[in-house]
């Protein structure tokens, strides 16, 4: 069975927000594991900083490494950064880019890069990507990422499970639902949230597939778009 291991930068650093960096990288990592292992892959998450993260990897015999972190007055936008010299990492790195790339705000700050300067990348034996996702300054990046580590959670898991050629499932034991929704259709939304935008209403009868839950939220797919709806106008079946 293939082995991802995750691990995540963080600490007591916070976002402008007020929300603290390791438990939002640590909310995306502990859904990403859920996606992974019902897609029949082995993850865990790493406990030490990503600087520590390669010799993990190296000493568990992983089959992929991945790093997450957020920038911190650098900008705007997301960094998959991969190894220079490895075209596994690579090709895990352009997955990752064109899966965040839709459902972050502006995909065309979505960059892909070779890092060489990350000393993980050159300890580590197997392919790694390490991801700067958003700056913790930036109050739009800040309200993204804490509304929105199950999307992240999901768009990483569907780049990790096709690198690895299987497909991705989902963690939710009962997969699919319903619309059914007192005024005749229910939104889609991008967030968790009432005001988040609209990203299409769905008739009632349409069939959704359950994706993972947050709070009062549920998150789908209906014909290949994905996003939030209300859990309690759906019914299962």
């Amino acid at each position: 069975m293939p082995f991802v291991l995750l691990s995540a930068c963080g600490g007591d650093a916070e976002y402008c927000n007020g929300a603290n960096e390791a438990a939002v990288m640590g909310a995306v990592l502990s859904l990403l594991q859920e996606y992974l292992q019902v897609s029949g892959l082995r993850a865990e998450v790493c406990p030490v900083p990503c600087a520590m993260a390669a010799s993990a990897a190296n000493r568990q015999r992983a089959d992929f490494l991945l790093t997450l972190r957020s920038n911190a007055g650098q900008g705007r936008g997301i960094e998959v950064c991969h190894h220079p010299a490895s075209e596994k990492s690579r090709r895990a790195a352009a997955l990752m880019q064109e899966n965040l790339q839709q459902v972050y705000i502006d995909a065309q700050r979505v960059k892909r890069l070779p890092a060489p300067q990350l000393p993980e990348f050159h300890m580590a034996k197997c392919p790694c990507a390490q991801l700067r996702l958003g700056d913790r300054g930036d109050p739009e990046d800040a309200q993204w990422m804490l509304q929105c580590t199950g999307v992240i959670a999901h768009a990483l898991a569907k780049a990790l499970t096709a690198w690895f050629g299987v497909p991705c499932q989902s963690p939710f034991s009962q997969r699919e639902a319903q619309v059914r929704a007192p005024s005749g259709s229910l939104a889609l939304r991008r967030a968790p949230r009432a005001g988040a935008q609209l990203l299409r209403p769905l008739p009632n009868g349409a069939q959704l597939l359950l994706l993972h839950r947050e709070g009062d939220w549920q998150y789908v797919e209906f014909e290949g778009t994905c996003g939030y709806v209300l859990r309690k106008f759906l019914k299962a079946g």
